[in-house]
């Protein structure tokens, strides 16, 4: 464990519980709630270091599973059969928390590439970082970012992004979230292009936020349910790693695979079409009876 790593991600999640509280122009403020939870922030960088130190030796797939056990008690998945044997592009929502832990284990694939924004905090996650392909503001790098992710989806390998771009509703704890699809942007169809045999898997991620968080009465002084749902998500942190309270159970759905032979065209708005169509159905079709347990 390399303790300046530790110290940078507790600096970044101290950043983090400043921000979700609202409190980052507020000097006095946020030096109460630093000085107060330095503890916590603490513990979840050093367990953030030690699913990364665990990646060399046991692999992405295990590291993420003894990592997962930290933050939630089962995880389901339904429709491991939809999972094509070779190369594919996964598509999925993004409700926070667990959900790219519980899509590593789901998916098992150790070739996977994530495509993720740059962000310091998976910076600091060096072993972790060699699987990301990060999407940056330069056109330059993101024609590279297209051509380097289409070669490893055309030679077999998988691929995993998230194209909202930004944390999405639960949908196990409102009933619009398929509403967030409107902002998926539709740039499967750009990898498709370049690598037309290679089928875009859609999966949807629900049950990482606890109803009592989601719920809890410091979020009703957020304005936007975007705030009240990011103030969630650092009130559960607090409750995994201080009370070390679980009592989460994630379930994965993995729908039909897309392919561009089926639509008949590699037209990037037919393509996005229809992955939003199977993601509609999975968003509104929650699974019933037990799936697979991956934990």
């Amino acid at each position: 464990m390399t303790p300046s790593n530790v110290e940078t991600l507790t600096q970044i999640n101290l950043d983090d519980l400043v921000a979700s509280f609202g409190w980052q122009n507020h000097p006095f403020l946020a030096g109460l709630l630093r000085r107060a939870f330095v503890s916590p922030p603490q513990k979840f960088a050093r367990q953030m270091v030690e699913f990364d130190s665990a990646i060399p030796t046991r692999g992405l797939v295990e590291a993420s599973r003894l990592a997962m056990r930290n933050y939630a008690d089962d995880l389901q998945v339904f429709g491991l059969d939809c999972i094509p044997a070779s190369g594919f592009l996964a598509l999925s929502n993004h409700p926070g928390m667990t959900d790219t832990l519980s899509l590593f284990i789901a998916l098992h694939r150790p070739d996977l590439k994530i495509i993720a924004l740059d962000r310091p905090f998976l910076n600091a996650l060096p072993n972790m970082s060699k699987q990301l392909a990060y999407v940056t503001e330069d056109s330059g790098a993101r024609f590279k970012l297209i051509r380097q992710i289409s070669a490893h989806l055309r030679n077999g390998g998988a691929a995993l992004t998230f194209p909202a771009g930004q944390i999405e509703p639960d949908p196990d704890l409102h009933n619009d979230a398929v509403q967030s699809l409107c902002s998926w942007t539709d740039s499967a169809g750009v990898f498709i292009r370049m690598a037309p045999e290679t089928p875009v898997l859609p999966m949807v991620v629900r049950g990482v936020i606890l109803k009592k968080t989601a719920t809890h009465p410091l979020t009703y002084l957020k304005r936007s349910r975007e705030e009240r749902e990011k103030l969630a998500v650092a009130l559960q942190i607090l409750a995994h790693v201080v009370f070390r309270k679980k009592d989460v159970h994630v379930r994965v759905q993995i729908g039909r695979p897309v392919y561009a032979k089926d639509l008949g065209t590699t037209e990037t708005r037919v393509i996005h079409e229809a992955v939003l169509a199977e993601m509609k159905r999975l968003i509104e079709n929650p699974p019933r009876g037990e799936g697979e347990r991956l934990l």
